[in-house]
């Protein structure tokens, strides 16, 4: 009986013929969905309430259920539609050379076995040198990096089943760094758990964690050899900032999980706080990986641009208050001052002055009732958010998540972001330059 029937989470594989040579007769891609135009990645990345003016006539506990919706929006932008493109270059670059059952996959997989993860040496695995399948997501907390991410990774199946190789294929994982920031066994048994509730029967966990407890070497070869049978596409590991709270050997995590995927050809994205350069900025190994592949430093967004705008005239239109009130520029100036361009402190400050002026029975959204909710439902808050309007390097340093030791250079990337920004607006003629 075919052993898709026993596996909810699996899709049977079905196959696309691909355009570009170095993707033709790899069922490992074929198999993927077809990529996205950018119209079609706004729409997936979207996020937005089921909302019409005629729910403003509705009881207040019921409006204020609506407001509570607004935790879960998601509205794309130009930097979430350049990530998501370059999550699915790295996907497909990634399986190049990892047709199952081709001489590349069976020295791979022999080199595994008899030479474990950090003597893997595949000549001509792969075309792509494997260092550069790894990049960071970078920035704020609040600023929707994980979401975008596990946006972009929903539109995939989470396994596909191959028939004629009887394989099954995971084209992602999603593990969080240990948060000791040292234990090569938590990531190891994170990755196992992950295996365990997408592949069906599987019992990993059990089998290689448990059972004669090896140690953090033979663990992450057992963890090396499960990914690579089950050809995963994609690791993506969260909370990476978790690695700058070891003790010592802060890389020591970072080195073994490298050194896995990339005799594996498997494409990693770190996602973290600004925290986690105190990881990548010890060496110019690691922080090369975080360079490439066109994702941008995740800074807050810039008013100046327009970005920011772009943002809040669509929040703003979401109103369940009975007088709605129109977007304005004194709403704009003010929202971002209150909020320093960061998303989620926007949507809370927007949603929490919207649920006191329905309780209230004000019923319309003021500047003083914006100021009154910062200052009373936001304030543990204030002293980050000071920080950051401020730009006073030295006030940014207390707060880790929002600055590593390079915030110097994070701060004065986030200027002359919004320098060339509004420089080219100004003068489109420049824009090739």
């Amino acid at each position: 009986m075919n052993p898709i029937i026993f596996s909810p989470m699996a899709v049977e594989a079905r196959y696309t013929p691909q355009l570009l040579p170095k993707f033709q007769g790899n069922p490992l891609i074929e198999a993927l969905p077809p990529s996205l135009s950018d119209e079609q990645l706004v729409e997936l990345l979207a996020c937005k309430p089921d909302f019409c003016p005629e729910q403003r006539n509705w009881g207040d506990s019921e409006r204020i259920q609506m407001v509570g919706s607004l935790s879960n929006i998601r509205i794309p932008l130009e930097r979430d539609v350049a990530v998501a493109n370059a999550l699915n270059s790295m996907l497909r670059n990634g399986y190049v050379g990892r047709a199952p059952f081709t001489k590349a996959d069976g020295e791979r997989i022999r080199a595994i076995y008899e030479g474990g993860c950090h003597s893997v040496g595949v000549t001509g695995a792969y075309l792509d040198d494997p260092a550069q399948l790894s990049a960071m997501l970078m920035g704020l907390p609040g600023m929707g990096k994980t979401a975008l991410v596990t946006r972009w990774f929903s539109h995939l199946p989470p396994v596909i089943y191959h028939p004629e190789f009887m394989r099954y294929q995971v084209p992602w994982l999603h593990v969080e760094m240990p948060s000791d920031g040292s234990s090569v066994k938590g990531l190891a048994y994170g990755i196992l758990s992950q295996l365990d509730r997408l592949i069906p029967g599987a019992d990993y966990y059990q089998q290689f964690a448990v059972k004669g407890r090896p140690g953090a070497d033979a663990l992450m070869r057992s963890v090396a050899r499960l990914m690579h049978v089950h050809s995963v596409g994609f690791l993506v590991a969260d909370e990476v900032q978790n690695l700058a709270n070891a003790r010592k050997n802060k890389q020591v995590v970072m080195t073994e999980l490298v050194s896995a995927c990339n005799e594996l050809g498997v494409p990693i994205l770190f996602i973290g706080t600004y925290k986690a350069a105190q990881v990548f900025s010890l060496d110019f190994r690691q922080s090369r990986r975080t360079c490439g592949h066109g994702i941008p430093l995740w800074t807050p967004l810039d008013r100046a641009s327009g970005e920011w705008d772009e943002f809040l005239d669509v929040l703003w239109s979401y109103q369940w208050v009975r007088s709605y009130v129109e977007y304005s520029e004194e709403i704009s100036e003010l929202m971002f001052d209150l909020s320093q361009g960061i998303i989620d402190v926007a949507i809370k400050l927007f949603a929490g002055a919207q649920a006191r002026a329905i309780r209230s029975g004000d019923e319309t959204l003021t500047p003083s009732l914006l100021e009154r909710v910062y200052m009373e439902q936001m304030y543990m808050l204030h002293p980050m958010l000071r920080a950051l309007q401020r730009g006073s390097v030295e006030d940014v340093m207390r707060y880790e998540d929002i600055a590593g030791p390079s915030v110097a250079q994070v701060l004065a990337a986030s200027q002359q972001s919004a320098a060339w920004k509004r420089k080219h607006q100004s003068d489109p003629g420049n824009a090739g330059i």
